[in-house]
């Protein structure tokens, strides 16, 4: 009773909460209406009372607390103490003067900024004769993004200027040559000497800032609110938008690879649209889904990257996944008929103003449960204070596959399997009178190049616009973006439209309302071109696209013999339908409180909502008469609440304290109903209610749900002493009622010598921070929906009972299941060098994850097979370092470098299972991978291939002994082969990491970035596929097409090669032909293990700011031109195309497996930004 009043409770609360905001934002539109722009210092009433802290503090506050924009000098104000005083509703300008009273500083508004500056009075007009003019526009370096508020000074005069809301400025001065020295918080000062003015004449001098080490101490956003970085505890990794030099990718994911330390990005194939694998500080379970970070957009935790939630299965009878083998050899790699989606997809890059990586437990313990694998937040732009201003992107984009495998020609395929079934034919037939040979010849003289057929040179083009701007009052950002990308497979494309609406109000003093909401849909029509490029590979070459009578060929034409399979590459990406459309709604509206000067409230309510639409059609073919059909409806719906209060209060002399306190709940809802049919009339019905066979496949109703709270405590003295805890408690519906909640804290601890006396007058060292960190948090996602729950299944094997379908237990219920556990020390240094020219963040790490959840073997006598238990333990430890370093700042030239590399070492510890040998066999055999204690969860654990014996072509085994032998190892030890698979390698590389080079001149900017991973091991499941001429049974043989490197194939005695013979003691069956596999092709072979190390040119991308063309258009802000390529260049000894793809999917666990996945194409890319 008492829950079911709680529920009802919240339900009110929402739709209260709801409606409340939206009449808010209808008074907010009525209210702006009759607001003037701007207000004068006396207008603003001030009550405030400030004791014992620095003239910087006292400012920081006016401006947060009144929404004031000012300009000055952090140090220099930082240098003066207010002692004690309290204001109550006293002018601004009153209370500005009496703070800068016994200071040689004064005051002035200019252009909406306040500016703090020493006292200077320009010089008049009248007293000095005007004779010329200098004009300039202010962007930040590397973006078009002006900069309002910079100070102006000609240095030895009295002359200075400030910049405008739009980064403007104008100085009117006598004729001479002069030196102007520019300066703004948070960027370094620029200096431009021997500025000469002329009588009558307007000299353009447009400005770059480089933003300098105390930018990075400014707000940073955290979990449930903002810090200084300087005070910063954490480690947090910050990306901004305003960083690229160029047109943002299709996913803001692709954007970040390589920039991060410690944030192992890496795309799983070259499909638009398709997921990629993001792992934050290595493998913390064995939950395939549970490595993924945490995705918060504008507070909103979204459905991020899971493989349950984004994968779309199409075509009938499709299965999900495959199997790296087991007790059976896996003799070949099965295509799935499934694509899983990229979540990131559908938001659009360009509303993004920066990405917080929250990577140690005092930055993610706050998000308790789903923290362990580290939380990405997200931050859209929002409008600022100013006149309107409208941005515009279009961009256009060309891309083709940087590589293509090599794969033989129509004559070499017919004469190689001519060759190979005379060959397997003949076995076991010497001396038998009645042998006669079965003589299958492939024909010769068409060759296909089906892959060419397929292929194109994909296009793409994106437009993007946005209006901004705000009052005293209001702030406003709307934006429309529109792209589409081809892929470089015939008729796959991804097209995307989005909407968003930021607007936020201060309604009174105290009172703030705001919405923000974005509106996106997304459509791909790419989920079939992964099968397509892998059929385009391997269908034979000597097949013609179409027969005689003009139809497509389906099977295998002329040839004797061939798959069993229905398939013709250019038939199915003409002919075919594969698609999905996916509505979303992301958002949330929030009031804030302001009840006290040191205290405030807050309250969000959000929404991730998304319908998506899944739908494959197939034509008319051979064995699939009259085509078939597969559609799933799938609805996400999350609701978020938020509530907290947040304190920040001055105590005493130099003691600072900021709190929070605050409540969460969090309900998902998730709806998937999937049907099938066949049997159409003809290849235009496209809805399933006309095929002649209907079936729901799947119907299912599944919901989640969680209430938190949370608190954090930080303290600092004068900045130099740092200290912090976190504290949340977590209940979710995914565990039993006695083991729902589970707290999670963190501390943390900060020392920062810059600020010390001994230090404070260094000018070499400008910042000098330690910290450390110990905490907990949690991984909840690896117990499902239902973990610790029974759970049943109808029509078990299709089973009925008098003539009633039949209810059988899926899984037995665990009430003892517990929570993972993840706990994390951190130690880390932040240092800043030579007043911000080089600074520098290195970070140590160990993570220990407990109690991981596994799904267990269970006795076959009860009845079902497996049961989700807390079994595992594992470790991380790792390193993190970043530099970034202006290595030249001029007039008119700039140098900038950043670099980051980590290295992370991680290790299964524990597994708590008598037979650990069992549960590793067991995981395999589910799709995953084979674990021990001791090495990575992404560990290769292979049968050591020791080549081609040149006597007799057969291939050679080495067990763990170091025996060599020709029979495979499997064979030699049946009962127990696994104790002979040795450990080769890891997935996860050893090393990774990234070098930008930004040279700026003049106008024209030049940046190259550059990725590398190093250590990684990969199978290559390509050069398998392509070496795999075997049929599985005697009704089908595999004649696929193949490499040419099979040419090679042992032929005499004494021969050098890797090509064993073509029928050998690995791969035939006793009589040669009926069913039979092949050892040699098995992905637990060490065969096709190699290294996966490289080096990417990831961008290369030449800007140009077009400083001449806005002279004449006095409209336009900025304008830059661009020209980018991604992908040019790859330097790796993996012998596949692109070392970074991966079969699996977003799944950190199946990572390292290349089965002909399409790689990344080299992209190249133009544009114009422009600002008005």
């Amino acid at each position: 009773m008492q829950k079911s009043l709680t529920l009802a409770f919240i339900r009110s609360l929402t739709r209260w909460s709801v409606l409340f905001t939206v009449f808010s934002l209808g008074s907010i539109s009525l209210l702006s209406a009759t607001q003037a722009y701007s207000q004068r210092l006396q207008q603003v009433k001030v009550t405030a009372a400030f004791e014992n802290e620095s003239l910087a503090s006292c400012i920081k506050k006016l401006e947060t607390g009144y929404r004031l924009s000012f300009g000055y000098d952090h140090q220099e104000l930082s240098r003066y103490r207010i002692e004690k005083v309290t204001f109550v509703k006293e002018p601004l300008e009153k209370v500005l003067a009496t703070l800068l009273h016994k200071t040689p500083l004064t005051f002035e508004e200019k252009n909406g900024v306040v500016l703090i500056v020493k006292q200077v009075v320009p010089a008049s007009p009248l007293q000095q004769p005007a004779a010329g003019k200098i004009r300039g526009h202010i962007t930040e370096a590397g973006t078009t993004n002006a900069i309002p508020g910079v100070t102006i000074r000609v240095t030895g005069t009295r002359y200075y200027a400030v910049t405008s809301p739009d980064g403007m400025y104008e100085l009117t001065l006598p004729q001479g040559s002069y030196t102007l020295r520019y300066s703004f918080v948070g960027y370094a000062e620029e200096v431009r000497t021997g500025v000469k003015v002329s009588n009558s004449a307007t000299t353009t001098l447009p400005v770059m800032m480089s933003i300098a080490a105390s930018r990075l101490s400014e707000a940073v956003v955290i979990g449930y609110g903002v810090q200084e970085r300087r005070n910063l505890l954490g480690s947090v990794g910050t990306f901004r938008a305003s960083e690229l030099p160029g047109q943002m990718p299709l996913s803001v994911d692709e954007a970040m690879i390589g920039k991060l330390p410690g944030v192992f990005i890496a795309p799983s194939s070259g499909v638009p649209g398709a997921a990629s694998n993001i792992t934050i500080r290595g493998i913390s379970t064995l939950n395939p889904n549970g490595n993924t970070p945490l995705i918060v957009v504008d507070g909103v935790p979204v459905y991020g990257i899971d493989q349950n939630v984004n994968t779309v299965n199409f075509n009938k009878g499709a299965f999900s996944g495959f199997s790296f083998g087991g007790n059976s050899v896996q003799n070949e790699y099965r295509q799935p008929s499934t694509f899983e989606k990229n979540p990131l997809a559908s938001l659009n890059p360009d509303d993004i103003e920066s990405i917080e990586v929250l990577k140690d437990a005092y930055s993610t313990a706050i998000y308790g449960s789903r923290g362990s694998g580290g939380v990405i937040l997200i931050t859209t732009k929002k409008g600022k204070k100013g006149n309107a201003r409208v941005d515009v992107q279009l961009g256009t984009s060309f891309s083709r596959p940087r590589k293509l495998p090599q794969i033989m020609t129509g004559d070499q395929y017919a004469d190689f399997y001519t060759r190979l079934f005379a060959v397997k034919d003949s076995i076991g037939k010497a001396g038998n009178p009645f042998y006669r040979p079965l003589n299958y010849r492939f024909p010769k003289g068409v060759n296909t190049d089906w892959l060419h057929e397929v292929l194109r040179d994909a296009t793409g083009m994106d437009a993007n616009i946005s209006l901004s701007g705000g009052t005293d009052k209001s702030n406003y950002y709307v934006s429309l973006g529109y792209d589409k990308q081809q892929a470089y497979i015939i008729n796959n494309d991804f097209t995307r439209y989005q909407g968003r609406v930021n607007f936020d109000n201060q309604m009174t003093r105290s009172l703030k309302v705001g919405v923000s909401m974005s509106m996106n849909q997304a459509n791909n029509n790419s989920l079939n071109a992964q099968t397509v490029y892998r059929n385009a590979i391997q269908k034979a070459p000597n097949i013609g696209i179409r027969d005689s009578s003009g139809k497509f060929n389906w099977l295998f034409g002329n040839n004797p013999t061939g798959p069993d399979e229905v398939n013709n590459p250019v038939a199915m990406a003409t002919t075919g339908k594969n698609y999905s459309i996916d509505n979303r709604v992301l958002g949330n509206v929030f009031v804030d409180l302001k009840l006290l000067p040191w205290l405030s409230a807050h309250t969000d309510a959000g929404v991730d909502w998304i319908n998506s639409r899944a739908y494959s059609r197939t034509s008319d073919r051979p064995k699939i008469i009259g085509g078939n059909a597969t559609e799933t409806q799938q609805q996400l719906r999350k609701w978020v609440i938020n509530n907290r209060l947040d304190v920040n209060k001055m105590i005493g002399n130099g003691h600072a304290l900021s709190a929070m306190l605050g409540q969460s709940y969090e309900k998902s809802t998730e709806d998937v109903t999937a049907v099938v049919g066949d049997g159409f009339v003809n290849d235009d019905m496209l809805s399933i209610s006309t095929a002649k066979n209907k079936k729901v496949i799947s119907s299912l109703e599944q919901q989640w749900a969680q209430v938190s709270f949370l608190g954090r405590l930080n303290y600092t003295y004068r900045n130099q002493y740092l200290a912090g805890i976190t504290y949340r408690m977590d209940g979710s519906s995914r565990f039993s009622a006695n083991r729902r909640y589970v707290g999670f804290p963190s501390f943390a601890l900060g020392w920062v010598p810059s600020e010390a006396a001994f230090l404070k007058d260094n000018h070499w060292i400008e910042q000098l921070k330690f910290r450390g960190s110990i905490g907990f948090t949690g991984t909840d996602g690896g117990n499902g929906y239902y973990g610790n729950q029974g759970q049943y299944i109808i029509d078990v094997y299709g089973a009925t009972y008098g003539n009633q379908n039949t209810i059988g237990v899926k899984q037995p219920a665990n009430p003892n299941l517990e929570w993972e556990r993840t706990t994390t020390l951190n130690i880390g240094m932040d240092i800043s060098l030579l007043k911000g020219r080089v600074s520098a963040t290195v970070d140590y790490y160990h993570r220990q994850t407990s109690n991981a959840i596994v799904n267990s073997v269970l006795p076959y006598f009860m009845g079902f097979a497996l049961q989700k238990q807390n079994l595992a333990d594992l470790s991380n430890r790792g390193i993190e370092l970043s530099i970034t370093s202006q290595n030249i700042i001029r007039k008119d030239f700039s140098w900038t470098t950043n670099f980051n590399i980590s290295g992370n070492r991680n290790k299964v510890a524990r597994l708590h299972k008598i037979n650990e040998e069992e549960l590793a066999i067991q995981n395999e055999q589910d799709g995953g991978r084979f674990w021990r204690v001791g090495h990575s969860a992404t560990a290769y654990y292979l049968y050591n291939w020791a080549g081609v014996n040149p006597a007799n072509g057969q291939p050679l085994w080495q067990d763990k002994t170091g025996k060599t032998s020709e029979v495979p190892i499997q064979k030699q030890y049946p009962d127990a082969p696994y104790a002979h698979r040795e450990y080769m390698g890891d997935a996860m590389p050893v090393v990774f990491g990234g070098l930008s080079n930004t040279f700026s001149y003049k106008s024209f900017e030049l940046n190259c970035f550059l990725s590398f991973s190093a250590g990684n091991k990969i199978i290559n499941g390509s050069k398998a596929a392509l070496y795999s001429y075997l049929g599985s049974s005697s009704v089908a043989n595999n004649t696929y097409n193949l490499s040419p490197d099979l040419l090679q194939y042992w032929q005499y005695a004494g021969q050098q090669t890797d090509i064993p013979a073509l029928i050998n003691a690995s791969n035939a069956s006793p009589a040669g032909f009926g069913s039979s596999y092949d050892y040699t092709l098995n992905r637990q072979t060490s065969r096709f293990l190699e290294d996966a190390s490289f080096v990417k040119l990831r961008s290369l991308s030449l800007a140009y700011n077009c400083t001449p063309l806005m002279k004449c258009l006095r409209t336009v802000k900025s304008l830059r031109l661009y020209v980018e390529g991604n992908n040019l260049l790859v330097l790796t000894g993996y012998s596949g195309i692109d070392p970074e793809v991966s079969a699996n999917g977003s799944s950190a666990l199946g990572m390292g497996f290349d089965e002909l996945t399409m790689p990344a194409p080299r992209t190249w890319r133009a544009g114009i930004k422009a600002s008005f």
